[in-house]
């Protein structure tokens, strides 16, 4: 993969033909000191006198000087980048990325972000990371088979992320599906509810398979085994829309409904009130994950909240561990740390009017 140099003009009066990459050269001869000066100033060690490396980090602000990564990754054997790949269209996920940002500048860490989309796949995304010199990687929400997550786990250690799998040299951190899945059929149950329909996460999502089962096994605690039924959804507001379409089709309706994630359940309950279905009055809607799409003003939905500041914190946790015992020896043992949820009720929860 070319690396993108950062170009910046060395005086406000050149033209774009002469701008070149500012290196530490740069910065020494403009601050009058030696290189070596530079480079302990800018890289933070002791060494530099207060004023010397106020003057020399002046300089190189001025300049327009940026960290060369792979030179500096080249030059320390503990390098301490994470690499983080997620799905762009994923709205929790994206959210998820500042909680990651924080804990990992905590403890000393720098996230690498590759960003999964239609065009550019997760494979993609790891081969990219690890040419970067990552030494950890977390996996969000990942669609890799678990033969594939564990040939990553076999490069370097690797945790994922939101969805949990039983895959060799893999570390797993998620919420707690099963107890939030149990929490939206209570309440719904608890408001007089029985024909409780959940939009799955579609074929091409394991993380959907999760949750549906998790679904299937909180009907069957409160008695409801016999009125199970999955429909065929996705992850985006597109599904969302194909899904209310598909419950519109079918009499008598569901008077509840819960969905993968936040994005189906905002385009769901917008779609039947499209056609005139009343959310709550006629069908209430539950979501999943307590994303940004859940708290609009316009349609407030109740939903199972997931912690994304205690997700990354125990993510980072393992990876820090991991790096700081590099030395030991490898036990080949994997950790699932599963975080609790909690139901989040809004408006577009409510009593049976008429079943």
């Amino acid at each position: 993969m070319a690396r993108r140099q950062v170009v910046s003009s060395v005086s406000g009066n050149q033209s774009g033909e002469n701008r070149k990459h500012v290196t530490i050269r740069d910065v020494a001869k403009a601050s009058y000191t030696s290189i070596s000066t530079v480079s302990l100033a800018l890289s933070g060690r002791a060494g530099v006198a207060p004023e010397t490396r106020a003057n020399i980090l002046a300089v190189a602000d001025r300049l327009g000087w940026r960290p060369d990564r792979h030179a500096s990754s080249l030059r320390r054997q503990n390098s301490r980048l994470i690499g983080l790949v997620c799905q762009v269209e994923q709205v929790f996920q994206m959210g998820l990325v500042d909680s990651l940002y924080v804990a990992a500048r905590s403890r000393g860490l720098e996230l690498v972000l590759a960003g999964a989309t239609r065009h550019h796949d997760e494979h993609t995304c790891v081969d990219e990371l690890v040419r970067e010199r990552c030494q950890a990687m977390i996996l969000t929400g990942s669609d890799l088979t678990e033969e594939q997550m564990s040939e990553v786990g076999q490069r370097l250690p690797t945790v994922s992320l939101g969805r949990l799998v039983q895959a060799p040299r893999v570390n797993v951190v998620v919420s707690d599906d099963r107890m939030g899945l149990g929490q939206a059929i209570d309440h719904l149950v608890s408001l007089g509810h029985h024909r409780i329909v959940h939009v799955d996460g579609g074929p091409a999502y394991p993380l959907g398979r999760s949750r549906a089962d998790a679904y299937a096994s909180a009907m069957a605690d409160t008695g409801l085994a016999d009125h199970v039924r999955i429909i065929s959804g996705g992850s985006t507001l597109e599904h969302g829309v194909d899904a209310a379409r598909q419950l519109l089709a079918t009499r008598p309706l569901p008077t509840a409904v819960v969905c993968f994630n936040d994005m189906v359940a905002a385009a769901l309950t917008r779609e039947l009130e499209r056609n005139g279905v009343g959310v709550p009055q006629d069908v209430s809607v539950v979501g999943f994950d307590d994303c940004s799409v859940a708290a609009d003003p316009s349609t407030p939905l109740t939903t199972i909240a997931q912690d994304p500041q205690l997700l990354a914190e125990a993510t980072l946790d393992l990876l820090d561990a991991a790096l700081s015992d590099a030395d030991t020896p490898d036990t080949a043992t994997e950790t699932a740390v599963v975080i609790p949820t909690r139901l989040h009720v809004r408006s577009t929860t409510g009593p049976v009017v008429h079943d």
